[in-house]
């Protein structure tokens, strides 16, 4: 009966402390995420050419709508979060002269600080969140010229919003959330 007694509470203790061990770092990947472009309507996060961008991503693109999905995973630098491809998986966005590149990982620990980021609240909205750099502090993901860099922050209004992202479904599996417009169509003239 006492055997039975200890052996059912090892059993229960092991399971509560393998849940609480196991269960935050498997609840990161669990679901992958899309990230969309605080003040570029339409555009997400992706990588194109092993490099980063911000693309619009229409709903028939299936290419571009895995290349704008990533798993969110524990930091490699052992903080904060990386960003893995959904389509590559192994491969992260790291930085490296402060471009947005996505490279294979390796044991580097260089590598893994370079593809470490801490999620804040957005610079430019709550409802929205920055990626700041582990091994740059306060220097933030934003996006110039669609293309995504690794740059200090100088508070301005226009770094804040091109530093802030809002989380959205995968596109893997759901549609882009925000139409893209496709330019005016335009019905040629008759001939004369």
């Amino acid at each position: 009966m006492y055997l039975n007694s200890v052996l059912r509470g090892l059993v229960l203790g092991s399971a509560v402390f393998l849940s609480l061990l196991l269960l935050p770092q498997l609840s990161y990947a669990q679901e992958p995420s899309s990230f969309l472009s605080w003040n570029q309507p339409g555009r997400y996060i992706r990588h194109r050419n092993s490099l980063g961008f911000i693309d619009p991503i229409v709903a028939n693109d299936k290419l571009g709508r895995k290349d704008a999905t990533f798993r969110i995973v524990p930091g490699l630098a052992g903080r904060c979060r990386s960003f893995e491809s959904v389509n590559y998986p192994g491969h992260f966005l790291r930085h490296e002269n402060y471009r947005l590149k996505l490279a294979r990982q390796t044991d580097e620990q260089l590598f893994k600080e370079d593809a470490t980021f801490c999620f804040v609240s957005g610079l430019a909205s709550s409802q929205g969140r920055s990626f700041e750099s582990v091994n740059l502090p306060n220097h933030y993901i934003r996006h110039a010229n669609f293309e995504l860099w690794l740059a200090k922050s100088d508070g301005s209004p226009m770094f804040k919003k091109d530093a802030t992202f809002i989380i959205s479904r995968p596109l893997t599996v759901y549609p882009p959330a925000v139409p893209i417009d496709q330019g005016t169509n335009l019905v040629p003239a008759p001939p004369e």
